[in-house]
């Protein structure tokens, strides 16, 4: 193999490591986005987002900024028992600095978690866009659809009941 074969080579696998690592630093983010709201730390899931960063959950409409974001998101704070899981992530790699991702979400909420069988599910599609920034991998636009429900939602957070 000759020197300028040789720089090829390495220059394709930096390529494919970066998309791996990128890829990895993604889906880390979502698991801390996750968490976060699982665990009522609503600034910090905020701070998943950038800050033009959009949040739109078709029952809460379209939200701007991580302080909005939080706030929003802090209606789950009276919830004990808090799940979001994704699931099916699939995440693209579009350029230096952005991606896209499409998930499924499953969730439960247990409104109070000394009587665990009253509780609301939901789950649905995400459709996420991303950014690197001088912090890392942040999401810039989160669309969430929910296409199922199980459960009475009490205090209408998810369901506008």
């Amino acid at each position: 193999m000759n020197d300028s074969n040789l720089t090829s080579v390495l220059e394709s696998l930096q390529q494919r490591l970066q998309r791996l690592e990128d890829k990895e630093a993604i889906t880390t983010l979502l698991n801390h986005y996750c968490r976060v709201c699982d665990t009522h730390d609503f600034e910090s899931f905020g701070n998943t987002f950038t800050e033009d960063g959009v949040l739109h959950y078709e029952e809460w409409g379209e939200i701007h900024g991580p302080a909005e974001i939080a706030k929003a998101a802090s209606v789950e704070g009276h919830i004990q028992g808090l799940q979001h899981s994704i699931t099916n992530l699939q995440i693209e790699i579009t350029g230096a600095d952005t991606a896209t991702a499409t998930a499924s979400l499953i969730f439960f909420a247990a409104p109070d978690t000394s009587k665990p069988f009253e509780c609301y599910a939901c789950g649905g599609p995400y459709e996420f866009t991303f950014r690197r920034t001088c912090v890392g991998w942040k999401i810039t636009r989160h669309k969430l659809h929910r296409n199922w429900a199980m459960g009475h939602d009490p205090s209408g957070t998810f369901s506008n009941a």
